[in-house]
């Protein structure tokens, strides 16, 4: 198979520059991924909010851009400059998503903001796995390019 359409696999061996490089990376798509689901449901509240909560709509839809922008952000850096830190402040927001996702779900609390679809909010669980993957390769990644002396 070709390597460059090859899915990353973060519990690979690494054991070359270019496999480091692209797991590291790897941390950079899962940011994207984020902003990706981010904007889509910053859309959703703006469109399809539930109309008890219209007065809050535009503050909750201006956080979720917000954070959609800066997920971006990190992951154009992570892509720029592979380094440990990105993945690892990744890794523990993935992980705090998915504590919330896993508490709310044991005590019936709302799963994301008033009027989101069921199916928006098992897409953004879903991603949120799919990045915490990413971010254990990225880490991975970068910890070979930082300590085997390799260069991005």
């Amino acid at each position: 198979m070709n390597r460059r359409i090859a899915p990353p696999q973060p519990f690979a061996p690494v054991d070359s520059t270019e496999t480091a490089t692209a797991l590291a990376r790897g941390s950079a798509v899962a940011f994207w991924i984020w902003a990706a689901v981010g904007l889509m449901q910053a859309g959703l509240v703006w469109f399809q909010g539930d109309a008890a909560h219209q007065d809050v709509r535009g503050a909750t839809t201006g956080f979720m851009i917000f954070f959609a922008g800066f997920a971006a952000v990190l992951g154009w850096m992570q892509q720029r400059k592979p380094n440990r830190i990105l993945p690892v402040f990744g890794l523990a927001w993935a992980l705090y998503e998915l504590s919330a996702l896993s508490v709310g779900l044991m005590v019936g609390a709302p799963m994301a903001a008033p009027g989101l679809p069921g199916w928006s909010i098992a897409l953004a669980a879903a991603a949120m796995v799919l990045c915490l993957l990413l971010h254990i390769g990225g880490l991975r990644g970068a910890a070979k390019l930082a300590h085997g002396g390799l260069k991005a």
